[in-house]
């Protein structure tokens, strides 16, 4: 019998796991527990799935054992060591975002794909400090047109901070 409608595409793994755990002398745990950990730090799941992976009986009450802090405390102490090493692996830091522009800027000009090589090395630029972005809105409660020349330079100089001499005679 023919199944309906159109097959399912296979679901990418977010992930590659593992295919077999060692024993972590270090922190005291045995290889179950080191694939709960994995699965809980990097297996993009939650604590119960993550102790059903690592293939506990009763993977939900394994869980919470592992992480009252209590009846295990290797345990914690080994998910906040690796938490701890995620964030700052994966941490975003002006050194790291400036070699990945320029990675991106190496990239799309060898492909000929200008505007993106353009766009990367403006944010370059504002990255290192070069190039200020600056914009300001002000609310102006005046009616223009019944102000003189010499109120609105006025009136400018203290909304932007500018001396009235600083403006030229030609300027309109």
């Amino acid at each position: 019998m023919a199944t309906k409608g159109r097959p399912r595409k296979p679901k990418e793994k977010l992930v590659n796991t593992p295919t077999q755990f060692e024993k972590d002398d270090e922190h005291g745990l045995t290889e179950m527990q080191s694939s709960f950990v994995w699965h809980y730090t990097e297996g993009a799941c939650g604590q119960t799935e993550a102790a059903r992976k690592a293939g506990f009986e009763f993977p939900a009450q394994a869980a919470n054992k592992f992480l009252n802090g209590k009846d295990y405390p290797n345990v914690v102490k080994a998910i906040r060591i690796k938490q701890d090493e995620l964030r700052e692996k994966y941490a975003i830091t002006p050194a790291k975002t400036g070699s990945m522009l320029w990675k991106i800027t190496e990239q799309a000009y060898e492909n000929g794909q200008l505007n993106a090589a353009v766009s990367a090395i403006k944010e370059l630029n504002q990255l290192a400090g070069l190039s200020i972005n600056r914009s300001q809105n002000i609310n102006i409660n005046a009616s223009v047109d019944q102000m003189s020349k010499d109120d609105i330079k006025e009136r400018l100089s203290k909304l932007l901070g500018a001396e009235v001499d600083d403006y030229s005679p030609t300027d309109k």
